[in-house]
Formats: structure tokens, sequence, C-alpha cells
């Protein structure tokens, strides 16, 4: 199994911030049971963003700088993500070796949540975004296959 074109679509409309599309888009999926692939490319998107951001090198204290941020961003308009989930997802796609048990809906809000803004930061035009699209499905791809790649 691999990504399919309508799953980029969805995550594009989600990152580009067209909610009127990513909504029917995102329904589409579900409702087809087409999803299996999306939860891939939703983390390879994150571990591709939170690598960008942060090579060649990082630092704990940049992660958790880079995490209150986000949150304060999101708590003004009353999202609450966790912390310690947030800053162990961050360092874990920077492949340190974080030793905690997440629990699932908690992990998958804060990486899209977290995804979103990321992407937001780069100020990527529409080529940006579908050059990181690309890149993430590739990652997504390699996943899924059992095949895992580090940058």
């Amino acid at each position: 199994m691999t990504v399919t074109d309508e799953q980029v679509a969805a995550l594009r409309a989600f990152l580009a911030s067209e909610p009127d599309e990513a909504e029917p888009l995102t329904g589409q999926l579900v409702e087809a049971d087409r999803l299996v692939g999306y939860g891939e490319l939703v983390h390879a998107a994150f571990v591709t963003a939170v690598r960008r951001r942060f090579s060649p090198s990082w630092s704990i204290p940049e992660v958790i700088g880079l995490v209150a941020t986000v949150r304060a961003q999101l708590l003004d308009d009353g999202i609450h993500i966790d912390p310690r989930t947030s800053e162990s997802l961050m360092r874990h796609a920077l492949g340190d070796a974080v030793a905690t048990e997440l629990e699932k809906p908690a992990t998958a809000r804060a990486q899209v949540l977290l995804l979103g803004e990321l992407i937001v930061d780069e100020g990527l035009d529409d080529a940006g975004l579908d050059e990181f699209l690309a890149q993430a499905r590739t990652l997504a791809d390699r996943l899924m296959s059992g095949v895992t790649h580090r940058r």
C-alpha cells in the first residue's frame, strides 16, 4: 500500500489553511474507508517538517522553546496540546531515543497541530508546499513498505 493522491490533496488543503477544501476531502477519505496511509503521511510530514526546522543540529532547549511558542499561539485560540507529548514527538522525529509511552489521541492531535504551525512558520508558497509534500510522501511510502530512511 502507498499514499494516494487523494490523501496528499487532503493534507495539502489542511496545510494551506483551506478548511473549506480540507474538510470535504478528509470526509471523503473517511466515508470511502481510504485512510490507510493517511496517518503515515501525516507522521512523515511531521518528521520532515521537524527535521527541516532543526537541521542540521538541534538542542533540547530549542525544542522546548518551539513547543512553548506553539502552545502559546494555540492557547490564544483555546486549543491545548500536552507539552510533554509535543516535546517527545519532536525529539523522536529528530532521532532522540525518547523513552515514554504516549496516548494515541494526544499524540495524533499534537502531531497535526504542531505540523500545521511548523508549515505556517516556513511560509511556503504553492511550489514549496508541493515539494514538501512530495518529500513527506516519499518518506511515508518508505515507512509503509518497512524501509526507514534517516537524513
